[in-house]
């Protein structure tokens, strides 16, 4: 799939990749002849070796020839990255166009940089973005975030984006090489078949009204993806006021249907966990990842998370590990200026004493995000 990273990353929607063997130069050596032109120029000690094929009139020498023969290689390991929701608002545009240089209309890069090696350093990056589009039919344009911000986001790696109940009537995802996965279309729109190093992996949509939390259909529609594929991502748009109980037991039905992960957003960083299945696999779940980037009215919606994991190919299938929950901040002036995301581990207390919004300090920060998500799922700077 065409992006602006240097990665290869390739994209098919609803269709399977037939895995191509590739194929390398091996080197291949054989008997060849070279006659020498008859020279006066050259130096004598230079020309020893030609002298003596002259006085044959010919030489015998080993030629490197390369020919194309099929490589042995299976299936790799597939590394992932999911973030948090971004919610652009008037404030983050504003920002933007402060920050503009010349000849820009508008600047995002700076809001970005502290997590660009989070995100662009796996095969595929996915997140939720429902600010990225607008709603069907929708002209005005204010609702409509700047096409700059969009670059940033392929720049800095992202393949997917869950659009949730929004729609890119324009095209504007796709010219810059970026997917959407949205609720707001019935039927095989709400499957993504992605295929990266052999795998043929499915994001599937859930939430909204054409995909409801529990509903019959959006269960089969899992099930479905888990025929087409080899690993099913569910990215779940959890109903307002659900509570984690409810996310819990909607989480299982979805993964005794065939899912292999579950990726929740919602206000702030939630638990992650493994839940069993009946059919004896095991589905690894994110609840939330909070917000990326977003002017949050609270320190809770002032965080958010960068999930990683590796796909691993084995004898029965691939197995899903090395789970780690990155929790982020943004950062915000009280003039709702100088927008930046941090890693939460690199944020300190004399940055929150200027934050935008009051009464947190990083410390505390930190301290919630170790009793919401288990340690074995932290960075170690967070394990005891």
């Amino acid at each position: 799939m065409q992006n602006l990273r240097n990665t290869t990353k390739k994209l098919l929607i609803f269709t399977l990749a037939v895995l191509m063997m590739s194929s390398c130069g091996i080197i291949e050596m054989r008997e060849a002849t070279f006659e020498y032109p008859e020279t006066n120029n050259t130096a004598a000690g230079l020309l020893t070796p030609a002298a003596r094929a002259a006085e044959d009139g010919e030489e015998r020498i080993t030629e490197f020839v390369y020919t194309d023969e099929p490589a042995e290689e299976g299936p790799l390991p597939v590394t992932f990255t999911l973030a948090g929701d971004i919610l652009v608002d008037t404030f983050i545009i504003s920002d933007g166009a402060r920050r503009a240089g010349e000849g820009q209309s508008y600047s995002f890069v700076r809001m970005l940089s502290g997590i660009y090696r989070d995100l662009s350093a796996a095969d595929i990056t996915a997140g939720f973005d429902t600010t990225a589009a607008r709603p069907k039919n929708d002209n005005d344009l204010s609702h409509k975030i700047p096409e700059e911000m969009v670059a940033v986001l392929a720049e800095a790696g992202y393949d997917v984006l869950d659009t949730l109940a929004w729609d890119d009537p324009n095209g504007m995802l796709a010219h810059y090489g970026i997917t959407s996965l949205s609720t707001s279309a019935e039927g095989d729109a709400g499957i993504l078949l992605v295929e990266e190093k052999g795998l043929v992996c499915a994001f599937c949509a859930a939430g909204g009204e054409a995909f409801p939390i529990g509903d019959d259909a959006t269960l089969a529609n899992i099930a479905k993806a888990a025929e087409a594929s080899e690993l099913v991502i569910v990215l779940a748009d959890w109903d307002e006021g659900m509570t984690h109980d409810e996310q819990c037991a909607a989480a299982y039905y979805m993964a005794e249907a065939g899912a292999d992960v579950i990726v929740g957003t919602g206000d702030t960083v939630g638990p992650v966990d493994r839940l069993a299945t009946l059919r004896g696999t095991s589905c690894l779940v994110a609840y939330s990842l909070g917000n990326i980037l977003a002017t949050g009215k609270n320190w809770e919606g002032l965080l958010g998370g960068i999930f990683t994991f590796t796909a691993t190919p084995g004898e029965n299938g691939y197995t899903v590990g090395d789970p780690i929950l990155t929790p982020t901040v943004v950062h915000f002036s009280a003039a709702k200026q100088d927008y930046q995301i941090f890693p939460l581990s690199g944020y300190n207390d004399d940055l929150a004493a200027l934050h935008g919004v009051s009464g947190f300090t990083a410390e505390g920060l930190k301290a919630y995000v170790r009793t919401v998500v288990p340690a074995e799922y932290l960075p170690k700077e967070y394990r005891g």
